[in-house]
């Protein structure tokens, strides 16, 4: 592997305190309400070195979620295979629900949901982009669990993939909006489970 000259050096750790004092500054002050003059000053940096790195305040947002969808292609690989599609589904949101709860935390969650809510955004942001690890591995194992006879058949996958892509939505939501009570992986895998029962073909 080349090592890094220390141009790239710099230009690698500019990057890292602007991703940092970018997302400490939307958990302050609201996505919404921060501008990229504010980053930059708190950066002591020009405008034109932030678009560099980033080509919006939203892309500061997306490169959580690169992160985060790499983490979705460790846990596939340790599912078994052999699992019906709907085990595959809850173990996936049970990796998934224990990394928001003990890596990402509420405060960049809260971060991301907020600015996802936002004018500034396009319709089809990362957020709920199908080309994402996450629903990629989602929808593979609906479309298995429908060819092998798992679930119903009087539904399009396309239906039933919303919907489960949508337990996981609402579910981080709520746990956005509880207080620490509310057991993220516990109740996923519980509201989850219910829903995944109903799609479930019972002939």
């Amino acid at each position: 592997m080349t090592a890094l000259t220390n141009r790239q050096k710099k230009a690698l750790a500019t990057r890292e305190k602007l991703l940092k004092t970018s997302l400490d500054l939307f958990n302050k002050y609201g996505f919404e309400h921060v501008s990229i003059e504010q980053i930059t000053k708190a950066c002591n940096v020009s405008k034109g070195t932030f678009y560099t790195h980033f080509p919006s305040k939203y892309d500061v947002i997306l490169e959580k979620f690169v992160e985060l969808d790499s983490f979705y292609s460790t846990v596939e690989k340790n599912i078994d295979r052999a699992l019906p599609a709907s085990q595959k589904i809850l173990l996936l949101y049970q990796a998934q629900m224990n990394y928001l709860t003990n890596d990402v935390g509420k405060d960049l969650l809260r971060t991301i949901y907020t600015a996802a809510m936002t004018n500034q955004v396009e319709p089809d942001h990362y957020l709920i982009n199908p080309q994402r690890k996450i629903f990629q591995l989602i929808n593979a194992y609906i479309e298995e669990g429908v060819q092998q006879g798992e679930f119903r058949q009087d539904l399009p996958t396309a239906r039933i993939q919303a919907i489960i892509q949508r337990c996981m939505r609402a579910n981080v939501y709520d746990w956005l909006i509880h207080n620490d009570d509310f057991d993220l992986a516990t109740e996923m895998a519980q509201f989850t489970t219910v829903v995944l029962n109903g799609l479930k073909n019972n002939k």
